[in-house]
């Protein structure tokens, strides 16, 4: 099995580093891929390459720039299926969602490109004779982007568009269980005319190559998602070269239930966001604080379509989840669910891995717990797995206390017969997003990120564009009209 290549300076290049590390498809518990641990030397030629392409890639005009993004999203179109299936293949997505997410993203690439051509300064009107002031947005620099495992063309995309969109170069570390996305998204840059140099690709793990990321005294900027444990590790170790930083960071998500609800119209939606890609994402549903007049018929609704999803492997047909990405999440998870179990919990659902035959991997049955309390890690750590926690309330401004009981606030769900009232609630929710009575779709117009330790920093949207702008005020004097 060969060691996979690089991307430096539009080349595919062997790393200098000898140092390998196996990529496990979660699926089957077999080596899929060898790739390389890169170190310091590695890293040094990725920013200096990047440095360059961002002498080049500033200079683009913005409709060129949108031009190149536009390409790349119809390249990612044309080979999502073996996108998706790479995906699938390295984190144990099953194939619907992988295909989904590579789809979703070629589409915020388009977003992005648009959004290169609507960025626009000030100019103060004051009417002084002999002077202008005026404020205009300039690239930040080289990005250094940091990404996790469990979307990794999504949150890679979400940061190279809106960095290649404001002129900046980029170099990508891909969580080192997940790299193929990165290195196809690579490609489609490449075939699409992306000057070299401009998007970079190193693999390794975060405690070597992308601890040297972050202390790159020539990156200008790091964009991470991950843990908030490592998130402030990177925040401190950036600020010593005063680096720009966005963080996207963990969750510990409530949903809100009120009288009035009907639980058969908003229990599958419920599901989906709780269980989808078995519960590997920061702003799923952790914890549900249910109205006591309709607690017994939503848990027993809940828990009859919960008991019907399928676990299995995440290239067989008709699996709604596949397994956890490796051991250390497997352990995470189940220390949680025993936590509850000996502090009193009920499990309602699930609370057993599966599988044990199919040695390597780590598959979890949908887990439902009631009769909990904050005193659980289910109530107030990040879970990262297929897990829900539910507790019963009496009233509205009960709940919204329990929500905002919590180091996390990236994202809340409230369900309630009156807007007005559940307008009010999503103002007294501490969290980034908040979904009233409905979990849309996540719009590629509005930003994403968090409050307290769930990060600081937007991604999507015009204002996560705004994180890879700087801005630079200019006085000019005129000349006097004799």
């Amino acid at each position: 099995m060969n060691t996979s290549k690089i991307l430096i300076n539009g080349e595919w290049i062997s790393s200098v580093s000898t140092e390998t590390l196996d990529v496990i498809n979660p699926s089957y518990g077999e080596v899929i891929a060898i790739i390389p641990d890169c170190g310091k030397d590695d890293v040094d030629k990725a920013v200096k390459s990047a440095n360059e392409g961002f002498k080049i890639w500033r200079c683009v005009d913005a409709e060129k720039r949108a031009e190149i993004i536009h390409t790349a999203a119809s390249i990612m179109r044309k080979n999502a299926k073996e996108i998706s299936e790479e995906i699938s293949q390295e984190m144990g997505k099953p194939l619907k969602s992988a295909l989904g997410e590579v789809l979703a993203n070629a589409d915020i690439l388009d977003f992005f490109a648009e959004e290169a051509l609507r960025i626009k300064g000030d100019i103060y009107q004051y009417n002084f004779s002999n002077e202008q002031v005026q404020v205009i947005k300039e690239p930040v620099g080289v990005v250094g982007a940091i990404t996790s495992a469990n979307y990794p063309i999504a949150l890679l995309t979400w940061k190279l568009g809106a960095a290649l969109a404001a002129g900046c170069s980029l170099v990508s570390k891909p969580d080192e269980r997940s790299s193929a996305a990165a290195f196809s998204l690579g490609r489609a840059f490449l075939d699409a005319g992306l000057p070299k140099g401009v998007f970079n690709i190193i693999t390794g793990t975060g405690k070597n190559t992308g601890r040297l990321l972050v202390n790159h005294p020539n990156i200008a900027k790091i964009a991470f998602t991950g843990s908030t444990v490592v998130g402030k590790e990177i925040a401190s170790i950036a600020a010593e070269t005063c680096k720009r930083v966005s963080l996207e960071l963990g969750g510990q998500c409530p949903a809100i239930v009120m009288p009035g609800i009907d639980p058969v119209k908003i229990v599958d939606e419920f599901i989906s966001q709780t269980f989808n890609n078995s519960g590997q994402y920061c702003y799923r549903i952790n914890r549900a604080y249910v109205h006591e007049d309709i607690y017994d018929v939503f848990i027993d609704t809940l828990v009859e379509k919960t008991k019907k999803l399928i676990v299995g492997r995440a290239d067989e047909l008709n699996v709604d989840l596949g397994p956890l990405y490796h051991k250390g999440i497997f352990e995470h998870v189940m220390r949680h669910i025993k936590d509850a179990k000996d502090k009193g919990a009920r499990l309602l659902c699930g609370g057993s891995g599966l599988y044990p035959e199919r040695e390597g991997t780590y598959y979890i049955e949908p887990t439902i717990f009631d009769n909990t309390d904050h005193n659980m890690l289910v109530m107030f750590e990040e879970t990262f797995g297929p897990v829900l926690a539910i507790k019963k309330i009496s009233t509205l401004s009960e709940a919204i206390q329990l929500a905002n009981d919590s180091i996390y606030g990236l994202s809340a769900f409230i369900y309630t017969v009156d807007a007005g009232i559940g307008l009010q609630a999503a103002r007294q929710i501490e969290a980034g997003t908040v979904w009233v009575n409905k979990i849309h779709k996540a719009y590629h117009f509005t930003p994403f990120g968090g409050m307290k330790c769930s990060g600081y920093g937007r991604e999507k949207s015009e204002y996560g564009l705004n994180e890879y702008l700087e801005l630079k005020s200019i006085y000019l004097t005129l000349p006097s009209v004799k």
